[in-house]
Parts: structure tokens; C-alpha cells; sequence
């Protein structure tokens, strides 16, 4: 065992030996490749035995040479030798100065050898000048043996001179570049000025957040640059000058501002416009569904415009289906609302631009408690900003009531029947609004051209429902418009006129109705007999069937039919639309298909028209925008079926209110009708 280890420990020793020798010659080789050529360090030694041998051989025969030679001739040697190198007095001096010594140290050799050696090696070893000088002077020298004062002999022969050296470096040869690199700049670079210890940071591409708040930024900035551009102000206008006669007078004439119109809009028809109570200048447009397919995959849209911009939109809300009803929240100035044809009612914020923040579910059945399942026709906003409903209507005869923080079940839903309607007693709602006055009733308006009163809760003796002791009976087409007399905003009204309502309809006329009074004790027990309602305490036993108690009791009418207080015929076409004027409570507009907008004033006329304007297109619907006492409303928009919008101008002296004037004048006027 100690033999093994003794041997390992001599394997050890002999490996740390050859360890120690290899780094000794790498360490010399490092050192001999700094100093010099490194032909010096592979070919010195050849080269000393060499000159050594011809050493050994030249000393008899420099001897032989040197005997004969006198000192003059020496003297003369040493110049001639001097001249033949090209060199100065003073390297061939200090030339000489090595030679000597090197004469006197070497045994058998002349001054000219050994000074012919030394400069040799010197010149390969790197030497300055004067030794590669010297080496070339002795060098001659000695080729032409030369004795020791430096005396050439006229017997010996001169040897050609020996080749220049051709030294090259054992690296990678390059092309050298055809452009001098530039000099450094005199000023640091940013980077240089960073301390070493800051890391840099590399460039990094943009996040989808980022590209998305840029997107939203220049999609913002530049509908502000657009509405300062669209700004209109003729900076030439000369105050000095007398206006032009034959120049129109917009101030009492009915004139066009603008269309708004973009190519989204294309093939589409303009359903519903409503303007935002809390900003003036946006206006809500519902559209429908395009008759060309088109590639934007939308199939309903709600578009918001400034009336400050006409290129495009302010927002584009998209639906699943086509939109039918639109409402600007006047409590909420981000939130607009719209009703769908698949019976949905949809909610969008302005913050989240294009789809919907809310809906409701969808329904496949009425009574089913859970919203509509057929066109939503109307949407009514009532209460006030603190505590507000929402109340909708659609094709099938259901009114909801709902609360905007939870749209997923209606709070009140009522299924409007009507009984005693000789073929079905469903009723078709195509339109509905809220008195200003109480919001706990409202007026519908049916496809079959009678309009109904309606309760939203029981009271004593009316169940929640339709009405059925007055049917107002007036228009033999369906009703497209019904539109209650609006209150004054900020005060109170001199003259209430919250009864009355217009309607218009496909029959070519729009009616001016008065809320009829409650039923008499003779009414009432007649209209007992028909009331929708299933409580036994209300409905009598012959409800079951009401052509058979129609029958039966032929000489009893089973309704009060309220007629129209007047009806305005003037129209060529179906009137589509009907709105009162938001402060003038005598002041109206109608919208017919043939594109023709009429404006009546009832203090001034109820058969002639005070203002008229012809569309390019067919309209479907219009929308006064909103005013004050002190500023009323003096813009009107049109959605025509092309799917254009088009602003109109009404003049102030038609609609400003002078106090309570023009109530009393409405006042008497309505007295006159009955």
C-alpha cells in the first residue's frame, strides 16, 4: 500500500515538474516574441554557428592581407568604406566604436568580422541607427578584406552586396479601407455621459396599451382641430356697407345648415333622433340595418354627432340588430340608450366607446317577465336625476319599467290587451309617451290607428292597464307619432297643458288631441263589464266572451269614442313624424315622406303652415334640439330615409316666447275648439 501511494506521489511530482517546464517556455517564448522579430527567435541560434564557423576561416587570410597594407592606405580604406555605405561621419563613427572593442575581446578574428556580426545581430534584434550603420559598413568591410586600420586589399575581390530583407508580420493582412475613419468627435456622446453604473435602456416596441391610448389621443385631438376648423365666421364681412336686397334673410326665412352624413351610413334609413339634454350640440341618430351588405359587420348603428363637426361622427355605437329607438339620457351626460328590433334595450358610455355597457336579456315570450321580445318602439325617461325610471314599449304590447343600475329584469312589466276588439286582443303599440304632468299614466298609439290611455298601477276603480272606457278614435292608419305637450324647463307653466297631445299618422294627417275626463257613474257601470283585468271584484262573469256580450247588449256601447280636437290635412304623403316645440307651447313641426317639413304656429292659424322646407329625401323622423327661456330653440334635425341627417334653422321671431303671451293666446285659441 505504501509502495502504490509512494508511486502516485512520484506520478504527482513528475506532473507538477513537466507543469512547472511547460508554463517556463511558454513564459519564454511570450517574452522572446515582445522583444524582437520573430524570425530572431526561431533562426538566432542557426545563425551564430554560421558566422562562427566563417569566423574560424577568414583570420589567415585577413592576416595574409593585412601585412602588406601601409597606413595611409588604411586611413583612405576607412573613408572609401564610409562613403560606400551612404551613411554620416558620425554613425560611421559610432560604428567604429563597437568594432574596436569587439577586436579586442575575440581570439583569431579581425575588427571588420566582428564588428560585421555584432551589427547583423544588432539590425535583426531591433538596434537603433547607428548600430545599423555600422553593421553596414563593416559588412563592406569585411567583403572586402579589410585589416585592422580598414584598409580594402587591391588582391582581394568584392563581393556582390547582399539582398535587402524582406521582413514580414505574421498577421491577418487586411485590405487597407479607401476612407480614413473619422476622427473622434471633440463632444461626448449621450451615452458616454451616463455614469457605468446607470444601465441603458434598449428601445422597446409599444404595448398594445400604449397603441391604443395613442390611437385614443389623435382620434381626440383631431375632432378638436376638425371643430375649429368648422367653425364658421366670415372674417370678411364689411360692417361700412349697405347689405345686399337680393340677398335671402335668413332671419326670417326656414334655411339649411348642413347634412351630416358619412359613408358608414350608406343604405341605411335614419330610425330615431333625440337630442342630448346635457350637451346641446350632440345628436343621438339611430339606423338600421344596411340593404347592401357591407364590409364593417355592423349591423345596427347609433351615431352621436356634433352639429360643430359634418365629416364624421363624434362616437359610433354598434347593435346586434337594428336600432329602433334612441334616447339621450337627459340625467347622464355619458350614457345613451336605444331599443333593438330583437327586443333588447342597449346602453352605451361615450367612455367605452362602441359596444354596449348594458343590456337587457333576450325574451322569447311576453309574459315571460324578463323584457321584450318584439321591436322596441319607444323609450320615455321619467323622475327626476336623483331617482329616474325608464319606461319602454314594444310591437307586442308590452310596457316595461326599469331601473337603469339593473336592466336584467324589468320592475314592472304590463301586457296591454284589449278585449272587446272584434279579431285579437292584442294591442300592436307603435309609439308612447308620458304626460309631464303624472307619470303614473301614459298615452299608447296603435297600428290599428286608435290611441289608448293607460295606467301603470291599480287605483280605485281603473285596474293597471289600457283604458277601454275612452278609445280615441281618429286616425283609420297606423299612428307613427305620439308626442305629449312638454312643460316649460326651470319654472312653472302659466297655463297647464299637459292634456293635451298630437299624433300622426300614415293617413296622411296629424290630430290634436285633448285627455279626455273620467267616466261618468252611467259609464262606469258599462265600463265595468270590459275593464282588462283578472280580478273577479273588477271583471263581472260576462267578460268571457265579448262578441257575445256585444251582441247581446247591442243598444250599450262598449266605449266612449273621443274624437280629435282638430286634424291637419295639408300632407301629400305619410306623416312620419310630430314634435312640439321645446319652449312655444302653440309652435309644432311635422315630417312626411315625401321629404316636406311643415312648421304651424296654433296662436296664428290651425290650417295654414307659418314655415315650409323640401328635403332631397324622403323623412322619417325629426327631433327639435334642446333651449332655455333665453335662448329657445332655434334648430330642428331631419333623418331622412337615405340615411342623411339634416340640420334646418328656424327662425327666432317664430319661436321666442313673449312671457306668458303666447300661453294665454293658446289658451283662448283652445277654448275656441271645444
Amino acid at each position: 500500500m505504501s509502495a502504490r501511494r509512494a508511486e502516485i506521489e512520484a506520478k504527482r511530482a513528475k506532473l507538477v515538474e513537466l507543469r512547472k517546464a511547460r508554463e517556463e517556455r511558454a513564459k519564454q517564448s511570450r517574452e522572446k516574441l515582445v522583444e524582437g522579430d520573430v524570425h530572431e527567435h526561431f533562426g538566432v541560434s542557426k545563425r551564430e554557428e554560421l558566422d562562427a564557423f566563417l569566423a574560424s576561416l577568414l583570420p589567415s587570410k585577413e592576416k595574409e592581407l593585412a601585412d602588406g597594407a601601409a597606413a595611409g592606405t588604411a586611413e583612405a580604406g576607412s573613408a572609401v568604406g564610409i562613403a560606400e555605405a551612404g551613411n554620416a561621419p558620425k554613425t560611421a563613427e559610432a560604428g567604429n566604436a563597437p568594432r574596436t572593442a569587439e577586436a579586442g575581446g575575440a581570439a583569431g578574428t579581425t575588427e571588420a568580422g566582428s564588428a560585421a556580426r555584432t551589427t547583423e545581430a544588432g539590425n535583426e534584434a531591433g538596434t537603433t541607427e547607428a548600430g545599423s550603420a555600422a553593421r553596414t559598413t563593416q559588412a563592406d568591410s569585411a567583403a572586402a578584406g579589410t585589416h585592422k586600420s580598414g584598409a580594402p586589399s587591391p588582391l582581394a575581390p568584392r563581393s556582390p552586396p547582399r539582398p535587402a530583407k524582406i521582413l514580414y508580420s505574421k498577421q491577418v493582412q487586411t485590405d487597407e479601407p479607401l476612407l480614413e475613419p473619422a476622427p473622434p468627435s471633440p463632444t461626448p456622446s449621450p451615452s458616454a455621459l451616463l455614469s457605468p453604473r446607470v444601465p441603458q435602456r434598449t428601445p422597446t416596441p409599444p404595448s398594445e396599451e400604449l397603441g391604443k391610448e395613442y390611437a385614443d389621443f389623435v382620434y381626440s385631438r383631431s375632432l378638436v382641430i376638425e371643430r375649429v376648423l368648422d367653425e364658421e365666421y366670415d372674417v370678411l364681412t364689411d360692417y361700412t356697407t349697405v347689405p345686399d336686397a337680393q340677398a335671402p334673410d335668413h332671419a326670417t326665412t326656414l334655411h339649411h345648415v348642413h347634412t351630416l352624413f358619412d359613408t358608414t351610413m350608406e343604405t341605411r334609413a335614419v330610425t330615431a333622433l333625440d337630442w342630448s339634454a346635457m350637451h346641446p350640440e350632440l345628436l343621438a341618430a339611430a339606423y338600421s340595418h344596411a340593404s347592401v351588405p357591407s364590409n364593417n359587420g355592423l349591423e345596427g348603428l347609433v351615431a352621436v354627432w356634433n352639429r360643430h363637426v359634418k365629416e364624421r361622427p363624434e362616437f359610433l355605437f354598434a347593435a346586434p340588430t337594428d336600432v329602433t329607438a334612441v334616447l339621450a339620457s337627459p340625467f347622464h351626460p355619458n350614457l345613451f340608450l336605444g331599443g333593438a328590433a330583437n327586443g333588447q334595450i342597449l346602453v352605451w358610455d361615450t367612455r367605452n366607446r362602441r359596444l354596449p355597457v348594458q343590456r337587457t336579456p333576450l325574451s322569447f315570450s311576453a309574459g315571460a317577465g324578463t323584457g321584450h321580445c318584439a321591436p322596441v318602439t319607444s323609450l320615455c325617461m321619467t323622475g327626476s336625476a336623483q331617482a329616474h325610471t325608464l319606461v319602454s314599449a314594444s310591437l307586442d304590447g308590452l310596457v316595461c319599467t326599469w331601473s337603469m343600475d339593473m336592466l336584467a329584469m324589468p320592475q314592472e312589466s304590463i301586457l296591454l290587451t284589449n278585449p272587446m276588439h272584434p279579431r285579437s286582443a292584442d294591442v300592436g303599440v307603435a309609439t308612447l309617451d308620458v304626460p309631464s304632468r303624472d307619470a303614473t299614466q301614459f298615452f299608447v298609439g296603435t297600428d290599428e290607428g286608435n290611441v289608448f290611455h293607460a295606467a301603470r298601477y291599480d287605483r280605485a276603480g281603473i285596474a293597471a292597464g289600457l283604458d277601454l272606457a275612452h278609445i280615441y278614435v281618429g286616425h283609420a292608419a297606423p299612428v307613427t307619432r305620439l308626442v305629449c305637450h312638454p312643460a316649460p324647463r326651470g319654472r312653472r307653466a302659466p297655463v297647464d297643458f299637459s292634456d293635451l297631445f298630437l299624433t300622426s299618422s300614415m293617413d296622411w294627417s296629424t290630430a290634436l288631441w285633448r285627455m279626455a275626463g273620467p267616466a261618468t257613474s252611467t259609464q262606469a257601470s258599462k265600463s265595468s263589464y270590459h275593464y282588462p283585468h283578472a280580478n273577479a271584484r273588477i271583471a263581472t262573469s260576462t267578460r268571457t266572451n265579448p262578441l257575445a256580450f256585444r251582441s247581446a247588449n247591442a243598444a250599450a256601447s262598449p266605449w266612449t269614442p273621443v274624437h280629435p280636437m282638430a286634424r291637419f290635412e295639408n300632407q301629400q304623403d305619410y306623416v312620419m313624424d310630430v314634435r312640439w316645440h321645446p319652449q312655444h307651447p302653440a309652435v309644432f313641426a311635422q315630417a312626411d315622406a315625401g321629404g316636406r317639413l311643415e312648421m304651424y304656429n296654433l296662436n296664428t292659424s290651425l290650417e295654414r303652415t307659418v314655415q315650409t322646407a323640401q328635403a332631397p329625401a324622403g323623412l322619417n323622423r325629426l327631433a327639435w334640439e334642446h333651449g332655455t327661456e333665453s335662448a329657445p330653440s332655434t334648430r330642428i334635425a331631419l333623418g331622412a330615409l337615405d340615411g342623411r341627417v339634416h340640420l334646418y334653422e328656424v327662425p327666432e321671431t317664430l319661436v321666442r316666447v313673449r312671457g306668458d303671451v303666447e300661453w294665454l293666446e293658446m289658451q283662448h285659441v283652445l277654448k275656441g275648439l271645444g
